[in-house]
C-alpha cells in the first residue's frame, strides 16, 4: 500500500481539522478528494506531501511509519510532490522555474536540458520557455507548476484544486496532464476538487 493512515488527527488549538479512523491509497492510481471548503482536503494533502505532521496517529508510506526525522522527511519529499492551488513561481523565465528542482538534485546540465524540454512539451508550454513568469495567465502558471513537479519524476503527484480559477481550455489541458502522468508515466495522483465530473472522469 502506498499510504496508510490510522487514527490520524490534526488539531490547530482547540479546532480539529482532520480526524481519520482509517484511510489507504494504493499506488499507481488516481484518487480525488471531494468536500466543501474547510473539510480538510488541503491539510490532508500537506500530510501526504510530508510538509505537515499529525497531532496524533500514524501515517505510513510504502509500509513504513513516517516519523519526524528530518533527513527521512527530506527523502520522502522528493518522492511525493505537491502542487498548491495557487502556485508560487520563482522570478525569471518559465525554463528556469522548471529546471530548478533538477539543479537542486545535482542533475547534469545536458540531462536537465532534455528533461525540461520534455516537461514543457508535455504541459503545452514549450513556446513559453523563455517567457518571464510574471506575464503568464493563471492557467499557464498552473501548467508550469505541474511541469516543475513532474520534471523531477516523483512517485506521487499531489494537486490541490488543480483546475480551480482557470478557463475551460486550461482545465482540459490540466486534466490530460494528470491522466498522462498516471497512465503513461505510472505516477500515483491524488488531487482535491469541487467538480464531481472531473473525479468521475479521472
Amino acid at each position: 500500500m502506498l499510504y496508510e493512515l490510522h487514527d490520524l488527527k490534526k488539531q490547530f488549538g482547540e479546532r480539529t481539522v482532520l480526524d481519520i479512523d482509517s484511510l489507504s491509497f494504493a499506488g499507481r492510481k488516481i484518487y480525488a478528494l471531494i468536500g466543501p471548503n474547510g473539510a480538510g482536503k488541503t491539510t490532508l494533502l500537506n500530510h501526504l506531501a510530508f510538509l505537515d505532521q499529525p497531532t496524533s496517529g500514524i501515517l505510513k508510506f510504502s509500509n513504513r511509519v513516517v516519523t519526524s526525522d528530518q533527513r527521512r522527511l527530506l527523502q520522502l519529499r522528493r518522492r511525493a510532490v505537491l502542487v498548491d492551488q495557487t502556485p508560487i513561481l520563482f522570478s525569471g523565465s518559465v525554463w528556469k522555474n522548471v529546471e530548478f528542482g533538477l539543479k537542486v538534485r545535482g542533475v547534469a546540465k545536458k540531462e536537465r536540458t532534455i528533461k525540461v524540454a520534455t516537461a514543457l512539451e508535455r504541459v503545452g508550454m514549450s513556446r513559453f520557455a523563455e517567457t518571464d513568469v510574471h506575464g503568464l495567465s493563471g492557467g499557464e502558471v498552473k501548467r508550469v507548476a505541474l511541469a516543475r513537479a513532474l520534471v523531477v519524476e516523483p512517485e506521487v503527484l499531489l494537486c490541490d484544486e488543480p483546475t480551480a480559477n482557470v478557463d475551460q481550455e486550461n482545465q482540459e489541458v490540466i486534466l490530460k496532464i494528470l491522466e498522462h502522468a498516471n497512465s503513461i508515466q505510472n505516477r500515483s495522483v491524488i488531487f482535491s476538487t469541487h467538480y464531481l465530473s472531473q473525479s468521475r472522469r479521472l
